[in-house]
């Protein structure tokens, strides 16, 4: 009688147990979805979620361009969500599909925050060149008026038909120029306190004359036996 023997599968063991000396034997261990997505996010630009993944060499050069200028960053977010994802040695990553799912969406949303920010950033010196821009069409159309300038401004004009008025200064230094036919005398009365004799001669003369005081009103008075002459104060201030 020929017995022929015919392998008999165990329903109560798992397949990986029934054939264990066939498959499955001395592979790595699964690396986590989860822990490679957040290696990606947070340290993405050091490569660390490629050294994770068993994959050194694209982790390297990860490092070296610092996650290739943000670009490869971004992209690895969604390639670890992927669903065929996978990591050096070929090995699917551990992790369920909401979880996929739902890694996948919080990349969206990174992505968005970045591109959004990335705008913010460039677009600053953009609106303050065409501010400037604005500002210097505006004043090119509306230029300002130039700022006043100094000039010798007459604060005091008196002669033998003209009597002296009040001399008003604001700088307390005063041009004063004059001639007499006679013996003069000139002198500026403030509204309180001492005179100030600014002229004081025995015989006709001509000349210039500074002189320096408080800046106030004052009253020019002049006494002097001539009929012609003449007595001019100047100020070198703005006008007005």
């Amino acid at each position: 009688m020929d017995f022929t023997c015919w392998p008999v599968q165990n329903q109560d063991v798992p397949p990986t147990q029934q054939y264990a000396p066939s498959f499955g034997r001395g592979l790595p261990p699964r690396r986590s979805l989860r822990t490679a997505w957040l290696l990606a996010l947070f340290l993405g630009f050091t490569g660390a979620d490629r050294f994770y993944l068993r994959q050194p060499v694209t982790g390297t050069l990860k490092l070296l361009t610092l996650g290739g200028a943000g670009i490869w960053w971004l992209i690895d977010l969604f390639r670890i969500t992927g669903e065929y994802a996978a990591d050096g040695a070929s090995l699917p990553l551990a992790g369920t599909n909401s979880l996929r799912h739902g890694l996948r969406l919080a990349s969206s949303v990174v992505v968005a925050a970045v591109l959004v920010a990335a705008v913010i950033v460039l677009a600053a010196p953009v609106t303050g060149t065409i501010t400037a821009t604005v500002t210097a069409m505006t004043a090119l159309a509306n230029p300002a008026p130039p700022p006043p300038t100094k000039e010798w401004v007459t604060v005091a004009a008196a002669s033998g038909t003209k009597r002296p008025g009040p001399v008003v200064t604001v700088t307390g230094k005063l041009h004063i120029e004059y001639a007499f036919t006679g013996p003069a005398v000139a002198y500026l009365q403030p509204a309180k306190g001492p005179a100030l004799t600014i002229i004081s001669q025995l015989k006709a003369s001509s000349g210039a004359i500074g002189v320096t005081l408080a800046p106030g009103t004052y009253a020019l008075i002049v006494s002097t036996t001539g009929t012609i002459w003449h007595l001019t104060a100047e100020e070198y201030r703005v006008p007005g």
